[in-house]
């Protein structure tokens, strides 16, 4: 019978992969990889410390990447619809982006916002001073990766309370993490609903 001591034993084995697979998870989307990581350390499959250290390897590449991509597009491409894209959402939302480019990439990376992809590139686009753009960048980081897999911890730990079940565990995971978009989305619809009035008052 499959039970979550097989789960657990499976990715404790295959735990070098885990961690590339944070790294790699984090570059591309990072929200739903890094609160699974937390579900597995919860469980006991992966060590806390290093999820967070493979989250946080993902975020520095993840800026940089992104960084430079947005230096390219501004020599080659400035005329990209992508860029104009990205230069909507970030005005929108930011728009003192250019006085305060701190707080705009520091807050970017809040996942109700959905615009960090876009800040980065963004700025790297609008040649925003690497310094400023690098504190910014790790001390959202940092911030970002401890709370995403502290949240996943406390999902695992959650289940594991109710039942030990696998597919109890999994049903309420699943649950968890419905629960935590829908929230999430809730809290995008309200913050953008409210920066709408304020630009029409």
């Amino acid at each position: 019978m499959f039970t979550l001591s097989h789960i657990h034993n499976f990715v404790e084995f295959h735990s070098i992969l885990a961690y590339i697979l944070i790294v790699i998870g984090v570059i591309i989307e990072g929200e739903i990889i890094v609160l699974l990581a937390g579900v597995f350390s919860g469980l006991g499959s992966l060590n806390f410390a290093m999820v967070f250290i493979m989250a946080t390897i993902g975020g520095i590449l993840k800026s940089i990447i992104g960084y430079n991509i947005g230096l390219y597009l501004k020599r080659k491409h400035s005329h990209l619809m992508l860029i104009k894209q990205a230069e909507h959402k970030v005005n929108y939302f930011f728009p003192r982006f250019k006085e305060k480019p701190f707080w705009s990439v520091f807050l970017a990376r809040v996942p109700i916002w959905g615009l960090h992809w876009f800040t980065i590139l963004y700025s790297g686009y609008k040649e925003i001073e690497v310094r400023i753009f690098a504190k910014a960048e790790m001390l959202s980081l940092v911030l970002w990766s401890a709370s995403m897999i502290a949240i996943g911890y406390f999902f695992s730990l959650t289940a594991l309370s109710i039942s030990h079940d696998v597919r109890k565990f999994v049903i309420i995971i699943l649950v968890c993490f419905v629960g935590f978009f829908i929230i999430e989305k809730i809290a995008a619809f309200i913050i953008e609903l409210l920066s709408f009035k304020k630009k029409t008052d």
